[in-house]
């Protein structure tokens, strides 16, 4: 026999029983019978009962999800519309909520005004909480960044990735310590760059790039994903192995990775993409070295194949 299938007919009874959950303030439950329901009966109504239910287990991402099913119809409403700001609250979407209490209370013919009020407390406390908490958030993040050698590899990575809500003042006070740490990984350095670039870093800073001391501005960079190098060498790249697509998978992920190490000078290094393509079809095997070797070799080529095999060194290729 197959899994039971609820069908409709016996909605009534899960609703009669959800209902009588709720009473007894056994909210998981009632949401057992509600999910029940909303498999078979997705009507606006069941809608309403079923965020409800989670709002009130305190479930308000997935309680937002629900309703959101709906939107239009809690926004037309003069009674439903309130959990619905309730809902926007609850999931720090302030701006939009604000808009909402704002229209209805420029509305002369305001229903339920002292909820109304009390949802416009609620917005001015759930704000102030956030932000506290967000600047608790913001102040250990920065802490943990002026010890990242502290950290494992993963954790760095994960620490790259919340430094994103840091104000660009905070990220300016750790850059200088972070871009040029000796024992933090090229990776994790170049994710903070990126963060700069993103944030329109106008600073200027020491950058210690292949044993070399450069200076970047991050306003005047490109993030690595933006570089237009990375579409052209592609490009290079299917045209000379439209009938080995295995090959071009192989080189594309060894090139992107390689490109990543050189980042964020890859277009001032790499200035003959024909080229620096054929050097890895050579070493991973459609085109014996022996071609690459007697092709015309001009000093910008020459250091080119420098490059290459620097980077064979590093990435340990045999």
């Amino acid at each position: 026999m197959g899994d039971k299938i609820d069908f409709p007919f016996n909605n009534q009874m899960y609703l009669a029983q959800a209902t009588a959950c709720i009473e007894k303030n056994d909210f998981e439950q009632a949401l057992i019978y509600i999910e029940k329901i909303y498999a078979t009966e997705k009507t606006y109504a069941i809608n309403y009962f079923y965020a409800s239910i989670l709002f009130s287990l305190e479930r308000y991402e997935e309680a937002l999800e629900i309703a959101d099913e709906y939107k239009e119809s809690y926004l037309k409403s003069d009674e439903y519309i309130l959990i619905y700001t309730l809902l926007l609250i609850k999931n720090h979407q302030f701006l939009e909520a604000e808009a909402i209490i704002q229209k209805k209370k420029d509305n002369p013919l305001l229903f339920h005004e002292q909820e109304w009020q009390n949802i416009q407390q609620e917005l001015e406390h759930e704000r102030k909480s956030f932000q506290i908490d967000l600047d608790l958030k913001r102040k250990e993040i920065k802490n943990k960044l002026l010890q990242m050698d502290h950290f494992s590899l993963m954790e760095q990575v994960q620490l790259i990735e919340a430094s994103q809500i840091l104000e660009l003042e905070d990220l300016q006070e750790v850059a200088d310590q972070l871009l040029n740490h000796p024992y933090i990984p090229g990776q994790i350095q170049r994710g903070f760059l990126e963060i700069l670039i993103k944030k329109g870093d106008e600073k200027h800073y020491p950058f210690s790039w292949f044993n070399q001391m450069k200076t970047i501005c991050p306003k005047d960079l490109k993030t690595f994903n933006e570089l237009p190098i990375l579409q052209e060498i592609e490009s290079i790249l299917e045209d000379k192995l439209q009938k080995n697509p295995s090959l071009f998978q192989v080189i594309k992920t060894e090139i992107i990775n390689d490109l990543l190490m050189i980042y964020p000078f890859v277009e001032e290094t790499i200035t003959d993409t024909s080229y620096w393509v054929d050097l890895y079809i050579a070493y991973f095997g459609d085109l014996s070295s022996s071609d690459i070797e007697k092709s015309p070799i001009n000093s910008e080529q020459e250091s080119l194949k420098q490059w290459f095999h620097q980077l064979n060194q590093i990435a340990q290729r045999k």
